[in-house]
């Protein structure tokens, strides 16, 4: 009898080992991992991500190329790049820079994942259902996804700290 519940003891230490191993590392609240500044995938653009209210919202706060190049025609070389994939024509002047990208993401402390949240696709114009998890304190994996996560993409992101690069179009203008 005895070594029965010795062993059911050591079998809930090790579960409880392990699942504080996977909690976010923070200011002693795991919701509060996901805050910082993350250098998206491509490493063209910085999002910071921060508390509002009981829920978290990201917005774009550097961009590689924060202005249009030659690339893009005579009529947008060397303007803000802005929000021209947006549905609504009225919103397709908008800058990107500053724009947010997340919201209406909360924490879940049983998935230890930030779920039920929403994220603009520039690229597009489209909003997407997501969730991000944290597999370690500086990486962050977003899933944007179509009413179930099986029908989605992922992408990574990595925790960056501040000063942000030089823009490409902030080094073009300073000459």
């Amino acid at each position: 009898m005895k070594a029965y519940f010795l062993r059911w003891i050591v079998c809930l230490c090790l579960i409880g080992t392990a699942a504080l191993a996977q909690t976010p590392a923070g200011d002693g609240s795991p919701a509060t991992a996901i805050e910082g500044d993350w250098l998206v995938e491509s490493r063209d653009a910085i999002i910071r991500i921060q508390r509002e209210g009981d829920t978290f919202v990201g917005a774009i706060v550097w961009q590689l190329h924060d202005r249009y190049g030659a690339e893009d025609g005579p009529e947008l070389n060397g303007k803000i790049v802005t929000d021209r994939h947006n549905p609504d024509p009225a919103l397709r002047s908008r800058p990107l820079t500053g724009l947010r990208l997340l919201w209406g993401l909360h924490y879940d402390a049983d998935a230890h994942a930030w779920v039920d949240g929403r994220v603009y696709n520039t690229d597009n114009g489209k909003q997407y259902h997501c969730e991000i998890h944290l597999p370690s304190p500086d990486r962050l994996v977003l899933r944007g996804y179509i009413g179930i996560t099986l029908l989605g993409g992922s992408t990574n992101w990595t925790r960056t700290h501040e000063p942000f690069p030089v823009s490409s179009g902030s080094a073009s203008s300073a000459r």
